[in-house]
C-alpha cells in the first residue's frame, strides 16, 4: 500500500473523521471571530485616531518592528500594531467592491487613506515573511487617496456600477463569441493582445478616486 492510499484510508476512520471535523469547525470559528475584528476597525475611527497619535514620533512602521523587543511597546499598542494586517484587508475589501486598486512598491503594495486631513499608507510587504506597514504622508492630491468616511459608511464609489455593467457586458460578448464556435485560445489571445495595446504605450499606476 502506497503512502497515498494509505493516508486515504486512515482518513476514512471515525477517529480520523472527527479530526477533520474539529480542524474544520477551528478554522470556521477563526476566520469568523477575523472578520468580525475586520468589520469593528472599519466601523468607527478608534484605529485610525490611534494611528494618528501613534505616529507623532515616527511617520512609519511594520507590524514587526517590536517582534524581538516586545518590552519596549506597551500592550494596547502591541495589540493595535498587531492589528495593522487586518486594518489592511478591510480596506483591500473595500477598495476590490470599488475597482480601487492598490499602488504597487517594491516587494508588496499599498493604500493611500485619509481622515481628517490626515493622510496614511497602510501596505504590505512579500519576501521571506509577510510584513504589513504604515506611513504617514502629506496630502498633495486628495484624489489619490480614500475617504475612511467612505469604508465607515460603505459609500458606493461613483462609478461602481457603471464598471459593473460593462464588465458584465464584456463576459457576455465573451460566451456568445465562445458559442458561436470561435476556440477559447484565440479569444485568450485577443484578449491579451487588446490589453497590451491598451497598456503598452504609458502605463499609468497612479490611482484617483472619483466620488460622490
Amino acid at each position: 500500500m502506497d503512502a497515498a492510499t494509505k493516508i486515504l484510508k486512515e482518513m476514512k476512520t471515525p477517529k480520523e473523521k472527527a479530526k477533520i471535523k474539529k480542524w474544520f469547525d477551528n478554522y470556521i470559528e477563526e476566520k469568523k471571530v477575523k472578520n468580525e475584528k475586520i468589520n469593528s476597525l472599519m466601523s468607527n475611527t478608534s484605529y485610525l485616531d490611534w494611528l494618528s497619535n501613534f505616529t507623532k514620533d515616527k511617520n512609519r512602521f511594520c507590524d514587526n518592528d517590536w517582534l524581538y523587543f516586545p518590552e519596549r511597546i506597551n500592550d494596547t499598542d502591541k495589540e493595535n500594531v498587531g492589528n495593522l494586517s487586518l486594518f489592511y484587508l478591510g480596506i483591500k475589501k473595500y477598495a476590490n467592491e470599488n475597482y480601487i486598486y492598490p499602488i504597487p512598491c517594491k516587494f508588496g503594495n499599498y493604500y493611500k487613506i485619509i481622515l481628517n486631513e490626515v493622510g496614511f499608507e497602510i501596505g504590505i510587504l512579500i519576501g521571506q515573511g509577510t510584513v504589513f506597514f504604515c506611513k504617514k504622508v502629506s496630502i498633495d492630491n486628495e484624489q489619490e487617496f480614500i475617504d475612511f468616511n467612505d469604508i465607515m459608511v460603505g459609500n458606493k464609489q461613483e462609478r461602481v456600477d457603471q464598471i459593473n455593467a460593462s464588465l458584465e457586458a464584456l463576459s457576455n460578448m465573451v460566451l456568445t463569441t465562445y458559442e458561436s464556435g470561435v476556440p477559447i485560445e484565440s479569444i485568450v489571445e485577443t484578449l491579451e493582445n487588446t490589453i497590451k495595446e491598451i497598456t503598452s504605450p504609458k502605463e499609468d499606476n497612479s490611482k484617483s478616486l472619483v466620488r460622490k
